[in-house]
């Protein structure tokens, strides 16, 4: 009962943020001021082999003291607001003005630039970077080894591989440079760098690497037009939805 007593003086101690009674936050995590930190929330969950401890050791303290003792800790930025049942774990970090949807996990060792959204239901693998003002729709799962840039656009369920010959030992990296639109339902191979500006289109599967500001669409992805045309397509469609 005192041990819990001394978590629950740790939670009160963020007195800079805003944090529901059924959050935790787990070890040397900061929260910075202004952030919004929901119901159900955990920050700085331990990973996978830290918690399977409690199988094989005699451990005496209740479970919240277990993971607040051996975690290394999370940093959220200012004005964050991390909804409901999201869950990030130790070693990632997540800048200013990051918001998350609903059931987003976020393992160890991921990178979230400022200003960035994560959308409901998805989940950044171990290691994933994200840059500064990026939009990742609902139910994506984004596997370790990519890498994502400033102001990408993922619509919902795109799919990334990372292993050419699962389950092999060897993943693979993938690259989405800034400025990148990739439709919804879209399915990127690993080993691939999309360059920037280009635009994928719904549906399809990327096989191999799309040069800067190419827009391509099909399986396999082949180029239908320039980005400039795709810019232009799209004021045009603008325009007459306003008329």
């Amino acid at each position: 009962m005192t041990e819990n007593k001394k978590f629950r003086s740790k939670m009160a101690s963020f007195n800079s943020a805003f944090i529901a009674a059924s959050a935790r936050i787990y070890g040397p995590s900061t929260i910075n001021e202004r952030t919004i930190i929901d119901s159900y929330v955990l920050v700085g969950y331990p990973k996978r082999g830290k918690s399977r401890d409690l199988f094989s050791k005699e451990i005496n303290t209740n479970l919240d003291n277990f993971f607040d003792e051996v975690s290394t800790g999370s940093i959220i930025g200012k004005k964050n607001h991390i909804r409901p049942f999201t869950t990030i774990y130790e070693d990632s970090s997540l800048k200013d003005n990051v918001e998350t949807g609903t059931s987003v996990v976020i393992r160890e060792n991921c990178h979230i630039g400022a200003g960035s959204i994560i959308g409901s239901g998805s989940v950044l693998d171990s290691g994933v970077s994200i840059g500064k003002n990026a939009r990742v729709q609902s139910n994506n799962f984004i596997p370790p080894k990519i890498t994502i840039g400033d102001n990408v656009f993922l619509g919902p369920c795109v799919q990334f591989a990372n292993d050419k010959y699962p389950m092999s030992n060897r993943l693979i990296s993938t690259f989405i440079e800034d400025n990148v639109v990739i439709g919804i339902g879209a399915i990127i191979l690993g080993g691939i760098t999309i360059e920037e500006g280009a635009v994928i289109g719904a549906g399809s599967l990327v096989t191999k690497n799309v040069p800067s500001n190419h827009v391509v669409i099909g399986a396999p992805a082949r180029k239908i037009m320039s980005r400039e045309e795709y810019d232009q397509k799209q004021k045009d469609y603008e325009r007459s939805n306003s008329e």
